[in-house]
């Protein structure tokens, strides 16, 4: 009786709100989450019309990017057992409601992995093997195919590998994918081939310019989107000196920025460490680790400007955490999520020190997360 009851009541204010001036729905819409309005869809023609409207997306986007209480966490992760692929959502900050995703069939039976890249304006990038790409909106539901690029290869080479990144081109207006194929030659000498897609002309282009770093390749962690115009990876310059290889997709220029000198160095002793990029809020955060050590040490720097030298500063070190494996990202308040010794995916508060289990289990090193906000933003 409870739920009818409160079915009549949101049908009263639904006919209440239709009777209002347009523009006065326009600034109410504009406050409500993605899923309402997805419903509100059905309420009529006009009403679906106003939220399909270009100005409502906008400013819809505009509104919500700046408030934390629509952040959701979006997870990528294959079964030990049935092996399938799972896409998840969150749907609050407790982390106990989760509504699996419907993930797009063209990859359900052509790859054993699927990489998340971004999010941006809440499309995610879907990347399998080079020219296999899907541009998505899980919020909306709305995916797209991209085409196959047509641009020739070099010339008596081999693809043996690449690596995507995604953005937004302010000034066009326009959504980019980047596709960096590792072209291996005759003579054994990797050459990079730039890629550029298109949403707004549909099409894939050869960048011309020139790539100042080679991309370090093999972990989950060595990319991410920095201000939804740029996309960092972490990569070596010609001097074998780490650095932050980024690309601007409004400017289509690539740069280097030197990593902090003393990051390996751990108290007295100088051990091999690991490095990651992730997203921490509006910075880019650079972890630094030991793989071997049971109980780990993370060192937290951060950086609020590309292209400039001595501009990192130390945030923290966490630690020691017992049986974590590697980081995954940063939750809205600085919550550290981690992936464990089995597989499974842990949140650490480092207000009160605590480690959580948030449920999900997975093949070791195939889970996958990125900080997710909900976006009326279509790629079709």
């Amino acid at each position: 009786m409870e739920k009818r009851g409160k079915k009549r009541e949101n049908i009263y204010i639904l006919k209440e709100a239709m009777n209002l001036p347009e523009d006065v729905i326009f600034e109410i819409l504009i406050r409500l989450p993605v899923t309402s309005l997805v419903r509100f869809k059905c309420v009529c023609k006009s009403w679906y019309s106003l939220i399909e409207n270009p100005n409502l997306i906008s400013k819809h986007l505009h509104n919500l990017s700046s408030r934390k209480n629509y952040v959701r966490l979006l997870i990528s992760r294959r079964g030990n057992i049935t092996n399938k692929r799972v896409v998840s959502l969150s749907m609050n900050d407790t982390f106990d409601v989760f509504i699996n995703q419907d993930f797009p069939s063209y990859f359900n039976d052509k790859f054993g992995h699927v990489r998340l890249i971004g999010p941006c304006n809440g499309i995610v990038c879907l990347c399998g093997y080079p020219d296999n790409i899907v541009i998505w909106n899980p919020s909306i539901r709305d995916y797209k195919i991209l085409p196959q690029s047509q641009i020739q290869r070099l010339v008596g080479s081999t693809v043996r590998g690449s690596d995507f990144g995604l953005g937004f081109d302010s000034k066009r207006n326009d959504y980019k994918v980047i596709q960096i194929l590792f072209c291996l030659s005759n003579d054994r000498v990797v050459v990079y081939q730039v890629e550029i897609y298109s949403l707004n002309e549909n099409i894939w282009r050869k960048y011309n310019g020139i790539v100042p770093a080679k991309i370090k390749y093999g972990n989950i962690s060595w990319s991410m989107i920095y201000k939804n115009e740029i996309f960092c990876w972490l990569a070596q310059n010609g001097d074998n000196n780490e650095v932050i290889l980024s690309f601007n997709m409004s400017e289509e220029i690539f740069e280097n920025t030197p990593l902090p000198s003393n990051i390996g160095v751990f108290g007295e002793q100088e051990i091999r460490n690991i490095w990651v990029i992730l997203p921490l809020n509006e910075s880019i955060s650079l972890i630094v680790y030991c793989l071997k050590q049971v109980e780990k040490y993370f060192d937290i720097w951060v950086i609020n400007e590309l292209g400039v030298k001595n501009c990192w500063t130390k945030l923290q070190r966490i630690g020691p955490l017992s049986r974590v494996e590697r980081p995954l990202g940063f939750w809205k308040n600085g919550e550290f999520i981690l992936e464990n010794s089995n597989g499974q995916l842990v949140i650490y508060d480092p207000v009160n020190q605590e480690v959580k289990t948030l449920g999900f289990y997975g093949k070791r090193d195939r889970l996958e997360l990125v900080v997710y906000k909900e976006s009326l933003v279509s790629v079709n």
